[in-house]
């Protein structure tokens, strides 16, 4: 099973979490031996689902103020811990949406770690980002943000509308 897969299966059980700020519990988001440290200033989500049989989280985060979005999809590992397959973003310091994505098989993806070796940058750094579609989205709402993830993931159980 690979990144594509699980973006293309469907969904079941699909849960939309609160929003926080601040630390992001190990229990919600396994990524990190403890909390995934995140700022007071970032606002987080999780959203959880199960693909082809195995349960998936996303955690959405902004930060409204400095213009930051992140959706990180990981599946979840038998250690409890997840393997991270892609981290879709956008943030002033760079031009453009992007991703750090893998398109390894997620058995052999070690699990807790954000970028290993085997993540790849799309586009990469110093090509053109040839998008235009995501040019007018701005962070300003937390619902538009869960949205724009669902949207990237495919994140609808089967007979629903987003």
């Amino acid at each position: 099973m690979r990144l594509k897969d699980v973006i293309r299966a469907p969904k079941l059980r699909v849960k939309i979490g609160k929003w926080h700020s601040g630390k992001v519990p190990k229990a919600d988001f396994p990524i990190a031996r403890t909390a995934y440290r995140l700022g007071n200033s970032f606002k987080w989500s999780v959203i959880e689902f199960e693909a082809l049989s195995t349960d998936c989280r996303v955690l959405v985060v902004v930060n409204e103020g400095k213009q930051k979005y992140e959706a990180i999809l990981g599946v979840m590992a038998p250690n409890g811990s997840l393997r991270i397959l892609c981290s879709y973003e956008h943030h002033p310091s760079e031009p453009g949406w992007h991703c750090h994505a893998t398109h390894d098989e997620i058995g052999t993806l070690s699990s807790g770690v954000m970028r290993g070796p085997w993540v790849r940058r799309v586009p990469s750094a110093r090509q053109f980002h040839r998008t235009k579609k995501h040019l007018n989205f701005t962070i300003k709402d937390g619902d538009a943000a869960i949205h724009f993830a669902q949207r990237g993931y495919r994140i609808e159980e089967p007979g629903t509308l987003i």
